[in-house]
């Protein structure tokens, strides 16, 4: 059962002040009108991402790049530390642009939509797979925190207990300490475990606000879409068949094409927008997901220490999903947009007047040109470019599985 337009739109203002919350309890969202204890916290969390990053990059150069395990034990850690930073910057040095979109989609949405079943229908179907699709996400990450922080202590407790090795000292993240971390385990121990589980849910709150804002962006486009197709209905077709009253249905009829097309003009700007934010990480992700993909998945049938291969895998999966992530929002958005021009075809445009006709016309040429999320333009993130970097990743894999047999 539909539910109504006024309780459809509850729930996904609550949506997007869940995610709002979210940020809020990271810093990292909302930034305008913030006070000044939320901008310290924001600062302090954003000075220990990047000491992090720092200590990583100089774990990974007092290797000096000899000891290959060592090396991809550290860079896809020190990777992803070092897209944080620039996503976690991003966040702040954007938010005017981030408060905009949060604005658009908390007020001005609502007059496209009308009470019709078929809007009703697509507000309840995205709202509801965007709270599947942040749910998850969220329990996701504490569980992912919990078990990446206590992994190395059980496979400490487990060798000492049933092996009797009690020399082997494992860490979060096994980073380089100016002093002996051995001796100062705890303390160090401690430390990863936070930064680790700082990193992860900055990182994951970063694609939660981004898949939730896509999300929306393709919602407003499938409602766009459903006007688009009832922009001339077959009562007024039989109206203008009459002769009745057609100028002022005419106009009516302009009016709404007029508003469509303002809005997916304005859908276009925030997505390009989006699009720059997202442009260095999206670069970063397959760059280092083409290489570390395939060093990790290499690596963990090579190693023969049960947790360094659980490590491996870990990373492996950890890179697959997210370069998957990246590329499947943006296959997303380029499917919505695409099903946008095929609605302009939908219109019984025939029945329109000479104005409408070429209003129409001019849509359907700005709708050609898809949304899209791009690597800083060097590529187009979408399924064929997750299949390339896969493909590419494979054929590294059996090169290196030839080279070392």
């Amino acid at each position: 059962m539909l539910k109504t337009v006024d309780s459809l739109k509850q729930e996904l203002l609550f949506e997007m002040d869940y995610v709002n919350n979210i940020g809020q309890k990271i810093f990292a969202y909302p930034f305008i009108g913030r006070s000044k204890t939320a901008f310290f916290f924001y600062r302090t969390t954003y000075f220990l991402v990047v000491l992090t990053a720092i200590q990583l990059f100089a774990t990974l150069c007092l290797t000096k790049f000899k000891d290959w395990f060592e090396i991809i034990n550290i860079a896809p850690n020190f990777g992803v530390c070092l897209m944080i930073v620039i996503k976690y910057s991003k966040i702040y040095s954007h938010r005017s642009v981030y408060d905009k979109i949060l604005r658009h989609f908390r007020y001005d949405l609502w007059d496209v939509v009308s009470d019709s079943k078929d809007h009703r229908a697509i507000l309840q179907q995205y709202t509801k797979t965007t709270r599947l699709i942040v749910r998850f996400q969220y329990y996701y990450t504490l569980i992912l925190i919990v078990i990446v922080d206590l992994f190395p202590r059980i496979i400490m407790l487990y060798e000492a207990e049933f092996l009797g090795n009690e020399d082997q000292y494992l860490y979060p993240f096994d980073a380089w300490y100016p002093f002996d971390k051995v001796k100062w385990y705890y303390p160090a121990y401690i430390w990863e475990s936070f930064m680790t589980a700082v990193v992860i849910f900055v990182y994951v709150f970063a694609n939660m606000i981004h898949i939730s804002y896509t999300r929306h962006i393709c919602m407003e486009l499938k409602i766009l879409g459903n006007s688009m197709e009832n922009l001339i209905t077959a009562e007024d077709i039989v109206t203008i068949t009459k002769n009745k009253d057609v100028d002022k249905l005419h106009e009516n009829i302009k009016s709404k094409l007029k508003v469509i097309i303002k809005r997916h003009q304005y859908l276009a700007e925030i997505t390009s927008e989006l699009d720059d934010l997202l442009g260095d990480a999206m670069l970063l992700t397959y760059i280092f997901g083409s290489v570390f993909i395939c060093l990790t998945a290499f690596t963990a049938t090579v190693v023969g220490d049960i947790y360094m291969t659980v490590r491996y895998v870990s990373f492996f999966l950890s890179l697959l999903v997210e370069v998957f992530v990246q590329c499947i929002i943006g296959q997303i958005l380029i499917d919505h947009s695409e099903k946008f021009e095929r609605a302009i075809y939908s219109a019984d445009w025939p029945h329109s007047e000479l104005k409408t006709k070429k209003m129409l016309l001019i849509l359907l040429t700005r709708a050609q040109k898809p949304f899209v999320y791009s690597a800083n333009g060097y590529l187009v993130m979408n399924l064929d470019t997750f299949c390339g970097i896969c493909s590419l990743s494979y054929q590294f894999f059996n090169l290196l599985r030839t080279a070392y047999n």
